[in-house]
């Protein structure tokens, strides 16, 4: 036995001469590879970079497509908004327009008190020169005007204010009814000219036929021929108004003019 262990003994020895006898482990900095210590920095892994694939481009069309709708509504409610602020203006103008007439209608008005109420103060003293109307003046307003005048008995700036109107609308609306109340003021003045009179009312009669003031012209004109001393005119005159235009206050009054004032006989 202990032979044995010898002889093992020896042939160890015997190769471990023969080949130089290395270590099993070496160190790192002693390795013909290189490779990384433990006591190395920490590797930074980074995450692989991947390639585009179809699926991500159609996302991306998709969200494309949604930033186009929303693009479009928006200009939709820009567009809902401006036409809206387009209408509010539009209102607001009107109102202004129609508030600068309404301002407009009443400094009119008032300026016209004005005149009136400074003629009633020189009603007594004589003057031969009458302020022309004024050319801005509609028909309407002219008319008006007249009429203020005649209730205020300012008979002579009433018969320039109907002249006037006359003479600017010769056809208008209003003409008929200016004819008419030139025959009434020219009858009804301190110093009447019934002539003036009796041709104002004819033109009613005459150029008017088929106007309202027709028969309340005839019942005045019957009047005036009766004042002029035509009786026979202002009777068959005043007999056609009772008989043409039963029911009307006109009628009643020619009525009661020949019942109580007019007499052929005497």
């Amino acid at each position: 036995m202990k032979a044995t262990r010898a002889l093992l003994s020896g042939v160890l020895i015997t190769a471990c001469s023969a080949v130089i006898c290395t270590p099993l482990f070496v160190s790192a900095a002693e390795s013909p590879i290189l490779v990384e210590s433990r006591e190395s920095p920490a590797v930074t892994y980074r995450p692989p970079i991947e390639e585009p694939t179809a699926s991500s481009g159609i996302e991306e069309q998709y969200q494309l497509q949604l930033l186009q709708q929303e693009v479009m509504q928006l200009r939709g409610l820009v567009e809902e908004l401006r036409h809206e602020l387009k209408q509010m203006k539009t209102v607001q103008d009107d109102r202004y327009l129609e508030l600068d007439s309404r301002l407009q209608q009443a400094l009119q008005t008032q300026a016209l008190q004005t005149k009136v109420q400074s003629a009633e103060a020189t009603e007594d003293q004589p003057t031969d020169e009458v302020a022309p109307p004024d050319e801005n003046l509609s028909e309407k307003e002219r008319y008006e005007t007249a009429q203020i005048l005649i209730r205020n008995r300012q008979y002579d700036m009433a018969i320039t204010q109907l002249e006037a109107q006359i003479l600017k609308f010769p056809d208008g609306e209003f003409t008929p009814n200016a004819y008419y109340w030139l025959g009434q003021i020219f009858a009804a003045k301190t110093n009447p000219d019934f002539e003036k009179a009796r041709q104002a009312l004819a033109q009613v009669i005459s150029y008017f036929p088929d106007h309202s003031k027709v028969p309340d012209a005839a019942y005045a004109l019957g009047k005036v021929y009766h004042t002029l001393g035509d009786c026979e005119r202002a009777t068959e005159l005043l007999e056609q108004v009772v008989n043409q235009y039963e029911g009307k206050s006109a009628a009643k009054l020619a009525e009661n003019y020949l019942r109580e004032s007019v007499n052929c006989d005497s």
